[in-house]
């Protein structure tokens, strides 16, 4: 029942995600500028982004400590940087970023992924894999009772057809100013309670498919979504999976002739939503920076 959000935790989800991507557009905004002068360390990233945060209301810290992974410290899963061991970052590579914020009226967890220099055509054939692999999974229908171990290959079969593969689940139960790793359901391969439990309405899960390249770069693209009502047939109450998380998706990584017209589709309505849910609370250059960010493929 704890996972399964109502109406009330459910509005106010979809509130602190702009608040969240206001301070994610103020703290990317800061990379790109600062890396023009400067080289900038993981863990001042990390620092800077819960600082943008905690500007935000109803802050109270954040969820996990931030994964930022510059080069090849992308490619570990779960690497944290701190003060006396990180990486400086240069105006180049790849950085993958996966963080997230507690609110008072809701919790975040995100990934993105962000070309620093002209990335390589392999490099933007995998992001584009687990791009495609992220929005099947966005535009999900399926019938009540459906499990995440059902789900989990739709994720995975872009990449598997080159070979291609990642070491962890697709996506996990995110709590309501909780845990942010909140069972019982979630994405995955195996049959475990998060692969077997049945998604139902209200349940606030990750969606991450990602790709690793041991000692060069990693790649991960996460929203949050949550199940909602799509419709009943005669068949079956038929549920969805709605898009909450609000942040660009870097458009240079992305190999446009792997992706079909509904993907194309797919990605431009949510650059198109993204741009319209923050730009209110952005001032002029933070608007111009995101629409350029928002661009359509």
């Amino acid at each position: 029942m704890k996972a399964m959000k109502n109406k009330t935790e459910m509005k106010y989800i979809r509130e602190v995600m702009v608040k969240d991507g206001v301070a994610l557009v103020k703290a990317f905004r800061w990379l790109e500028k600062t890396l023009d002068e400067r080289p900038v360390s993981e863990f001042e990233m990390a620092s800077m982004t819960a600082q943008y945060r905690s500007d935000q209301p109803n802050y109270f810290g954040e969820s996990f400590s931030a994964i930022i992974g510059y080069q090849s410290n992308g490619a570990l899963n779960h690497y944290h940087p701190t003060h006396d061991n990180c990486s400086m970052m240069h105006k180049e590579g790849i950085l993958l970023m996966d963080s997230g914020g507690q609110y008072l009226d809701g919790t975040t967890d995100i990934t993105r992924t962000i070309a620093l220099s002209e990335p390589t055509a392999e490099q933007k054939r995998n992001y584009t894999l687990v791009l495609k692999g992220h929005i099947s999974i966005a535009t999900l229908k399926f019938p009540a009772g459906t499990k995440g171990v059902q789900m989990d290959i739709l994720a995975r079969m872009h990449l598997w057809q080159h070979g291609l593969n990642y070491g962890h689940g697709t996506g996990h139960g995110v709590g309501f100013f909780m845990n942010v790793h909140e069972p019982p359901q979630g994405i995955v391969a195996g049959l475990n309670s998060r692969g077997t439990t049945p998604h139902e309405l209200g349940m606030l899960t990750s969606n991450e498919p990602g790709f690793y390249k041991e000692g060069e770069y990693g790649i991960r693209i996460e929203n949050l979504v949550l199940c909602v009502e799509a419709e009943k047939t005669d068949f079956a109450h038929f549920y969805k999976f709605e898009t909450v998380t609000l942040f660009p998706i870097d458009t240079t990584l992305i190999d446009n002739a792997l992706m079909t017209r509904a993907e194309k589709a797919w990605f431009n309505a949510y650059h198109k939503r993204v741009n319209q849910k923050l730009s209110p609370y952005l001032n002029e250059e933070e608007k111009a920076w995101l629409s350029e960010k928002c661009q359509r493929i």
